[in-house]
């Protein structure tokens, strides 16, 4: 058994010497490159009830839960109304509408697209 005790404690030998070879020939001036960053994404979130109000530049909107919310309107927000093209002076109050709002600083709120119902 010693014989075998010699063989297996060579062979381990072997293999430790084997993987500390293969680390120290890694390349130590590569620097670690770190995870690709990610990109920052708007905060955005849908918005959904029945439009209080219109103006040129905002749209109220009452929710489920009677809570008010004013929604800037942009000459990049898109409308559309039973699933076709529309402006901002289609909509009206009482329509039911579902809003994609991208949330701005101070709670502010800005419509990227309005769907009428």
């Amino acid at each position: 058994m010693s014989k075998l005790s010699r063989v297996f404690g060579a062979a381990m030998l072997c293999l430790g010497l084997l993987a500390a070879g293969i680390v120290m020939a890694q390349d130590p001036a590569t620097p670690a490159q770190d995870p690709p960053k990610k990109e920052h994404k708007m905060k955005t979130a849908m918005l959904n009830g029945t439009v209080s109000a219109v103006t040129d530049s905002a749209l109220t909107i009452v929710d489920s839960q009677k809570g008010e919310h004013t929604v800037a309107v942009t000459s990049d927000t898109k409308v559309t109304k039973a699933g076709k093209d529309a402006t901002l002076a289609d909509v009206k109050a009482n329509d039911v509408v579902t809003v994609e709002v991208q949330k701005g600083e101070g709670n502010t709120l800005t419509a990227l697209k309005i769907s009428v119902s």
